[in-house]
């Protein structure tokens, strides 16, 4: 079945994707608009479901921390583990000799779950806040260098050097 353009149009105006992606739905459901429509909303759940799968795992990974403690109990390190992983991955060596060096003194090596974590919804919305805040003061700033040198100054001030 040949698909026009106010189909794809319709399609366009109900789920917001291309063109070219509206009209190959259409013509993959003989220009069915309904079963069209119920297929791209079905694929844009299934994105989004991806999407919130990756930010579950990394709010699980980052609410993982790594405690040592002395043999009073006192913390002595409290970090979290994917510090603790990077680093191993960076300096292999050294991390090996920090938890040897550490079983030795007998302290204590906790990993768990922290309760009051970090989590990328936060760390996204305080990251947006910060980009507005210095959205507004760089345009206090250039309000105020405007302010200072007006562009529309009279040329007959120009400012010489003379050397005697």
């Amino acid at each position: 079945m040949k698909v026009t353009l106010e189909q794809i149009d319709e399609l366009r105006s109900r789920v917001n994707v291309s063109y070219e992606e509206a009209k190959r739905t259409l013509e993959k459901n003989d220009g069915d608009l309904i079963k069209s429509i119920i297929e791209l909303e079905n694929k844009k759940k299934n994105k989004n479901s991806r999407n919130t799968n990756f930010t579950s795992f990394t709010n699980r990974l980052l609410a993982l921390k790594m405690s040592v403690k002395d043999k009073e109990g006192k913390t002595m390190m409290d970090i979290p583990l994917v510090i603790v992983l990077f680093a191993f991955l960076m300096s292999f060596w050294t991390v090996i000799i920090l938890l040897a060096l550490a079983v030795f003194t007998s302290c204590k090596i906790k990993i768990y779950r922290d309760k009051n974590s970090i989590n990328v919804s936060n760390l996204k919305k305080n990251m947006k806040e910060t980009v507005e805040k210095i959205k507004v003061k760089s345009e206090k700033i250039i309000d105020v260098d405007t302010e200072d040198f007006p562009e529309d100054k009279d040329d007959s001030e120009e400012s010489e050097i003379i050397i005697e």
